[in-house]
């Protein structure tokens, strides 16, 4: 027969105390070192929390580049950089800018178009946002948001591997070109199922500007020459 004061069961909730637990939780939150030569292809271990701090301050304090950053904390330089975007770490003034984050004025057609669709998936947050906030419902705000999205979905997904950039000068025949890569792209959005008539003026804007060239800088004029 048990002793009364004896369960038979195993109580589910546990008591811990806390202040017993904290110092292991601080030893092994900084974990292992980086793995030396880089992490092996296809692993899904976790990086610690001492190596993003550690990318982090490399990032904001110094002027090395992505790759040099990810040489000396083991983490590969495309992580580095989508931790940078997503966190949205200030730059050092000097360091080398990374190219999704050259003013608009200096972007080709090329990078202009691959920022089209992170440009409009924000657009269509701003729209959501200002929707959620509102305490009454806009549906014609609503269906905007939702062709948005749609359009930003279709330009991630249709937009492949991006090929060789070169020289756009703004020319004649880069009006007619430009003029007909927009029609393409609306007939190819309107196939994917975006109501033409229902996307907002700052949408079509950005993709108006994502299909225009660069402006094409004038020569620099020459001295004379001087004779030897």
């Amino acid at each position: 027969m048990p002793y009364p004061l004896v369960p038979l069961f195993a109580p589910r909730i546990r008591v811990i105390d806390s202040s017993v637990e904290r110092p292991a939780l601080a030893a092994v939150d900084d974990g292992p070192p980086p793995v030396p030569g880089g992490r092996p292809k296809g692993c899904k271990r976790l990086h610690t929390n001492a190596t993003v701090a550690t990318v982090r301050r490399l990032i904001e304090q110094s002027t090395l580049t992505y790759k040099q950053i990810a040489e000396k904390t083991g983490v590969s330089a495309g992580t580095v950089g989508r931790w940078a975007r997503d966190g949205g770490w200030p730059r050092h003034p000097f360091a080398p800018r990374a190219s999704d984050t050259v003013p608009t004025a200096r972007a080709g057609r090329r990078l202009k178009l691959r920022m089209l669709g992170t440009r409009l998936h924000l657009l269509a947050e701003r729209c959501v946002d200002e929707l959620w906030q509102n305490p009454c419902v806009d549906l014609d705000r609503l269906i905007e948001a939702m062709q948005v999205l749609k359009m930003a979905r279709l330009t991630v997904k249709g937009r492949g591997r991006p090929g060789r950039p070169g020289p756009a000068p703004r020319t004649g025949q880069d009006w007619i070109d430009r003029d007909t890569a927009i029609r393409t792209a609306l007939k190819e959005m309107r196939r994917g199922g975006v109501a033409l008539d229902r996307i907002p003026d700052a949408a079509m804007a950005l993709l108006e500007d994502a299909h225009t060239p660069p402006e094409r800088e004038p020569p620099r004029r020459r001295g004379p020459r001087r004779r030897r």
